[in-house]
């Protein structure tokens, strides 16, 4: 997966994480001649931490999520809630709401916290997000926004065993399950970061995903100086700034009018280009985390929501705590949430049917994590979903993506035609 957990953990410093030119996301690479098996435990730190070996869903929520309610994608929560930055700013120029941006920055003005794990774009390369530990608000602000594109979190991580103190981490379900497992025997770094805020995450992208759009859009990657994947309202715009100067902004899939790019958009983001790792998650919501984030794409905000409001479920006492106090201080504004409208406000279908996905790869004898204490129900029937994803085994090829045209045509032909039969077949029983 590349979260980069492992880089941190490693005691002998024999980890390293890189870009995989071939791949298009960060892959470790092990030094053996430094590695000496964690003093040759039966399975390094590393493997230990690793979300792709195997996540006890049960074991760690009952440590550290102790909600009231529960149900399949959720997880266990307090409390569901809607919310937005009062900064309106921050909330313009944010992804959606502004919450995480606003939530850190009260953190850190109030001491809770002397900094914030989080993703920025690099400046030399801004097209390859990296994380960063973020100490001052405007370095906070510098990483608001959506990347949708492999970013790895080892560097800030080392940072934090080095300094000590009392951070956050923003991070996806993966890079939340890591951190989980390694504060499982690691009362250090359980002691240094004290809030876990997660985002959503359906799945994550190559590098190679950002560059076949940009390209579909009449821009040569080489020539970005800056990009923002979200921002400018809400559901927002695609922003490019070119070295010459010039300034771009593309619409995005959901607000997209052409069918072209739209097919474009969804065969960049959500389909073509995908981190095969992530066909075999589970975790939607990032179940783990203290708080998790996500965009309310619920019919009401569609029509409604031109700003940002950001979605909300609150899983411990130490969220709910954050939250008060935000509110009080007035740097939130927060109205309750129907937990089934939340629930249903995601695509719920693409992390079901990986359970099918993870039984077809161990029948094959293929490497596949293990979920502990969280199953959805195996219909073998969906291990066929894969056939909507098997661009991105093969689209880091560049003659590969020549195909992709055919590819979104097809897929769409299929859609629609599958879609008519499921109705008539519900019509006629």
């Amino acid at each position: 997966m590349g979260c980069g957990v492992c880089s941190s953990v490693c005691p002998e410093s024999a980890i390293q994480i890189g870009m995989d030119k071939n791949k298009g996301y960060f892959t470790p690479s092990i030094d053996n001649s430094i590695c000496d098996y964690c003093s040759q435990m039966k399975n390094g730190k590393c493997v230990i931490v690793c979300p792709g070996v195997e996540v006890d869903f049960q074991k760690l929520g009952n440590r550290w999520v102790n909600g009231n309610a529960e149900t399949d994608i959720l997880g266990s929560f307090l409390k569901t809630v809607y919310a937005h930055a009062t900064d309106e700013n921050i909330r313009y120029q944010s992804s959606s709401g502004g919450l995480v941006t606003s939530l850190l920055i009260f953190a850190l003005e109030q001491k809770m916290i002397d900094g914030a794990i989080v993703i920025q774009s690099d400046e030399k390369y801004p097209l390859i997000p990296k994380g960063v530990l973020a100490t001052t608000p405007e370095e906070i602000k510098a990483a608001a926004g959506s990347k949708y594109s492999s970013a790895h979190i080892g560097e800030p991580l080392s940072a934090i065993l080095t300094k000590g103190g009392k951070y956050a981490v923003v991070g996806l379900p993966c890079h939340i399950h890591a951190i989980r497992k390694w504060e499982q025997f690691n009362r250090s770094i359980e002691k240094n970061i004290i809030l876990h805020l997660g985002l959503y995450c359906a799945n994550n992208n190559t590098k190679f995903a950002t560059e076949y759009f940009l390209r579909k859009n009449n821009i040569q990657p080489k020539h970005v100086e800056k990009m923002t994947y979200r921002g400018h309202g809400w559901p927002g715009k695609m922003s490019v700034k070119l070295n010459s100067g010039t300034q771009q902004e593309i619409k995005r899939g959901t607000t997209e009018t052409s069918f072209r790019r739209k097919l474009s958009f969804s065969s960049s983001f959500h389909y073509d280009f995908q981190i095969p790792r992530c066909l075999t998650c589970v975790d939607l919501t990032a179940e783990l985390a203290d708080i998790s984030f996500a965009d309310p794409w619920n019919h009401r905000f569609l029509k409604s929501e031109h700003i940002g409001k950001s979605m909300l479920v609150i899983r411990n006492e130490i969220g709910l705590s954050l939250i008060e106090s935000a509110i009080k201080s007035g740097s939130i504004d927060v109205e309750d949430a129907d937990s089934n409208e939340v629930r249903l406000s995601q695509n719920i279908e693409f992390k079901r049917k990986a359970t099918a996905r993870i039984w077809l790869r161990k029948s094959l004898n293929m490497p596949a994590p293990t979920y502990k204490g969280k199953s959805y129900e195996l219909k073998r029937i969906h291990a066929f979903s894969y056939g909507n994803y098997f661009m991105s085994y093969i689209s880091s090829k560049k003659w590969v993506r020549h195909l992709l045209p055919l590819v979104q045509i097809s897929r769409w032909v299929i859609g629609v035609s599958l879609h008519k039969i499921k109705k008539q077949f519900q019509l006629t029983t």
